[in-house]
């Protein structure tokens, strides 16, 4: 039995799965199976922080019919240099957030998300790969693509990418072609290299003995040509050398290597192993795109970002390496990868457009509530926060600093200013902040707590109460993720006596021995080391 095995013309409709008209009915329940696969990972909420510094960059362009140059939207970098790369496709988003709110874009981040595996599903027909190979491929993508299946500017970036793919892969190329897509790709997201490296890749597969692609080298100086037409030109260059030199690898979940520990990364682990095989067994079929997809599989390893480049890429180079796999051995495949998707998305906020799991929406509203007061103050906020933050203050508002490139310098500083009471206070002063929008950290002091009647208690106490001390700060507002905190000279203290919370949450040690020994349970608490 061989599925789907007529390689359809070339310009004919794609379709993300093998056809399910297929006489063959072992090879249309793989297809349906596969289907359900996709869905799951396409269905999901949309959960990044960095939506709403889009959706921000978007409404300023509108209003100022302009691309931004420098930082509009912080304290503490206003003013300062600002490459958009992502200028057109933020401006995309807000007009579909204009028109149909969350909800529409949750819809957009499922079709972009299968505009990345069309183009592969495309290949494999070219390639004549039967039902199986097709289903078992499209697992492998749904398992590698999940940690980045979100709404994200590096799915358009993925489905070009995977566009250049098939056409290399079927031999054809062309300047008009290389131009044109390259010219939009630079001004919708700064993967653009990627498909240059691609070129460089196919390149070197002709020289190795691979297929010979006429125009290839026309193609490839028609997209660096078209790479130009951006508003910054061979500025972008100074992207990548500012993302080169920061640390954001070592501090952001997203930016750095593959942790078992983070379960979106267990299927994408089990789809490297994957990968690496089929690239080891394409290198003679299509040296280039076994190359591409262990080159890929490398990076991903690295920098579990690069996984949506992978995940089309090592689709494409298993379904070309076992185009006649057969149905037990897919069955078993969408098996595993069954298991792996369902334990890793387990818990998932199924049916939400947005999921609030790195975004503390209800503190930010708290602020945005009392923008009459907030809005006169430095206000921090917690890296990750700033985006939703500034997109709910409006044009008007200034946040310390959000998920921008511009910022990816304070998460070191942020880090630093956790260690101790001592630089918490010098960050405060130095960045003049007269509030604190900041994640409920469940660190923990040990210290001691002297009383009146000559007592001297042990007590473990929250970070904040040695870091954020109550004769200075104010706590306004709390949940079980965020606290605010104010200082006191900054607020008018009828406003300030309306709101704030005397009962810090996780104190109830100083409370308890402040009630036995007849003291003051905010007494400084000397000698106090981490624990």
């Amino acid at each position: 039995m061989h599925g789907l095995h007529q390689v359809r013309a070339r310009g004919s409709a794609d379709s993300i799965i093998p056809n399910l008209s297929s006489p063959d009915k072992e090879g249309r329940t793989l297809g349906a199976w596969a289907i359900a696969l996709a869905l799951f990972v396409l269905c999901l909420p949309v959960h990044s922080p960095d939506l709403f510094w889009h959706l921000s960059a978007g409404r300023w362009m509108a209003a100022h019919r302009a691309i931004p140059s420098a930082d509009p939207f912080s304290f503490t970098r206003l003013g300062e240099p600002w490459l958009d790369f992502e200028w057109l496709l933020q401006l995309f988003w807000y007009g579909v957030h204009s028109l149909g709110g969350l909800r529409a874009l949750w819809a957009l981040k499922g079709l972009s998300l299968a505009a990345v595996w069309l183009p592969v599903d495309g290949l494999l027909r070219d390639k004549g790969a039967g039902a199986a190979s097709r289903a078992a491929a499209l697992a492998l993508w749904a398992c590698a693509i999940l940690p980045m299946a979100d709404l994200r500017a590096d799915l358009a970036s993925a489905a070009l990418l995977a566009v250049l793919l098939r056409r290399l892969e079927a031999g054809r190329a062309s300047f008009l072609f290389g131009f044109g897509v390259f010219a939009l790709w630079s001004n919708l997201h700064a993967g653009f290299p990627a498909g240059l490296a691609l070129y460089a890749a196919y390149a070197l597969g002709q020289r190795l003995g691979g297929r010979r692609i006429e125009g290839l080298g026309a193609e490839a100086c028609g997209a660096l040509l078209g790479c130009l037409l951006n508003p910054y030109g061979l500025g972008l260059a100074a992207v990548f050398a500012a993302h080169g030199r920061d640390s954001v690898g070592t501090l952001v979940l997203e930016w750095g290597p593959i942790d078992w520990g983070f379960r979106y990364h267990r299927p994408l682990i089990a789809a490297l192993f994957a990968g690496a095989v089929a690239a080891r067994a394409a290198r003679r079929s299509s040296p280039a795109l076994a190359a591409a997809a262990a080159v890929l599989a490398v990076a991903t390893a690295v920098s579990s970002r690069f996984a949506v480049y992978f995940a089309p890429v090592a689709a494409a180079a298993f379904g070309a390496a076992f185009p006649g796999l057969g149905l037990a051995a897919g069955a078993r495949l969408l098996g595993a990868a069954s298991l792996l998707l369902v334990a890793s998305a387990h818990g998932a906020e199924w049916g939400r457009a947005f999921s609030d799991v790195f975004v503390e929406r209800a503190a930010a509203d708290f602020v945005v509530a009392e923008r009459e007061t907030f809005g006169r103050l430095r206000v921090f906020n917690t890296y990750e926060w700033g985006g939703y933050l500034g997109w709910r203050l409006g044009p008007e508002g200034k946040v310390f600093g959000d998920g921008r490139y511009l910022f990816h310098g304070q998460l070191a500083e942020i880090r630093k200013a956790l260690t101790s009471p001592e630089e918490m206070s010098a960050f405060v002063s130095r960045h003049r902040l007269d509030a604190l929008l900041i994640r409920r950290y469940p660190e923990r002091v040990r210290g001691t707590m002297l009383f009146p009647d000559g007592a001297s208690v042990e007590v473990t106490r929250p970070w904040h109460a040695s870091y954020l001390p109550r004769s200075r700060w104010a706590l306004v507002y709390a949940d079980r993720d965020a606290l605010v905190f104010v200082d006191r000279a900054k607020v008018p203290a009828e406003w300030l006596a309306a709101r704030e919370i005397s009962d810090r949450p996780g104190d109830e040690e100083a409370r308890d021995a402040a009630a036995a020994h007849g003291g003051d349970r905010n007494h400084p608490a000397p000698k106090q080391t981490r624990r």
